[in-house]
């Protein structure tokens, strides 16, 4: 079982699937959880980290919350968990990556109540608080970002301003600021949605929504023509590989993950989410799946492949109007 550490800056708990075990935010003293008192996030800083806990954790959890308009970041060492510095000041984060140098990645919308929708994608250095590089996304709106091991980014973009569709996907280098160094387009009619990549091949895969089917299609070695996987699923959201040549697509409408052979065909899996799964990151290992949950405001923990649910994390600041959107861990899953 995972132990959550909880502090007064993040009310964090763990749901454990023992029944006699209940789950209540910040009564570790009922469930047997060890509390840690991490040092207080602070906001922006122009460069360095954001706190010595930050720093010296050998794994990381981002958790992005699109209400709140902030990323959290977690220490992951064995079985705790612990809050030790917030990204602040984003208006709308959504897909996030990381890289193996250790770059965050994070997908900003904005979406004013009047005129068009816009975004861009920030990059922060390990353990900064301000970005080291921004990249504008106009006149597409971004949900999702990958990227693979060379740098080369990956950005799924529902649609262009004041439309529904087609959904692009815009490839950036490592000094492409403005423009995209490709355009890969998505069939006609759609809205990209999740993009995940595998990068023993460096195929990239985006789900996308087709009407009111979820499908996935294929660039192979992230170039050229979409390659339809032929499987069909409900409201398309985040897409993960799992490093075993499957695909985790989650699904809006059934609450679950839907898990797909990379080459398309008959699903070969299924994790039945308590409520409405959004976007999912692996550790390092594959052997947990970090799930937000758009229904219930938290982040479901899944074991690998057993598909088990082990636990969920709770803040006081995640709610109906700021629930958890990207999720991300470093160092990021080969």
């Amino acid at each position: 079982m995972l132990t959550v550490c909880s502090s007064r800056v993040a009310t964090v708990a763990l749901c454990s699937l023992v029944p006699a075990l209940s789950c209540f935010a910040g009564a570790e003293a009922r469930t047997g959880f060890h509390a840690i008192m991490p040092v207080s996030p602070h906001g922006r800083s122009p460069s360095g980290w954001m706190t010595p806990q930050a720093r010296s954790a050998k794994d990381l959890l981002y958790v992005a919350s699109g209400g709140a308009q902030t990323v959290d970041v977690f220490s992951v060492s064995g079985s705790q968990i612990t809050l030790v510095g917030q990204i602040m000041n984003f208006n709308d984060p959504q897909g996030m990556a990381t890289d193996a140098q250790g770059n965050l990645y994070v997908v900003d919308d904005y979406i004013p109540q009047e005129g068009p929708a816009a975004g861009q994608l920030d990059v922060f250095p390990k353990g900064a608080t301000s970005p080291s590089r921004i990249i504008p996304t106009y006149p597409l709106t971004p949900f999702d970002v990958a990227v693979d091991k060379h740098g080369i980014i990956y950005i799924s973009n529902i649609a262009p301003v004041g439309r529904l569709s087609p959904g692009k996907v815009t490839v950036y280098g490592k000094k492409s600021d403005v423009h995209p160094i490709r355009v890969l387009r998505d069939p006609a009619s759609s809205q990209g949605w999740g993009i995940t990549l595998d990068s023993a091949t460096s195929d990239v895969y985006v789900s996308y929504a087709l009407g009111s089917t979820g499908r996935i299609v294929r660039f192979s070695g992230g170039r050229g023509k979409p390659v339809d996987l032929g499987v069909a699923f409900g409201n398309p959201w985040g897409l993960k590989n799992d490093g075993s040549g499957n695909l985790l697509a989650s699904d809006g409408s059934s609450g679950n993950i839907d898990i797909f052979p990379e080459a398309g065909g008959s699903l070969v899996g299924t994790i039945a989410v308590p409520g409405a799964p959004l976007l999912s990151t692996f550790n390092t290992t594959h052997s947990l799946l970090y799930v937000s949950n758009f229904n219930n405001h938290d982040v479901e923990v899944f074991s690998y492949p057993s598909k088990a649910m082990v636990g969920s994390i709770t803040r006081s600041e995640w709610g109906p109007t700021s629930w958890p959107t990207g999720v991300a861990y470093w160092p990021p899953a080969p």
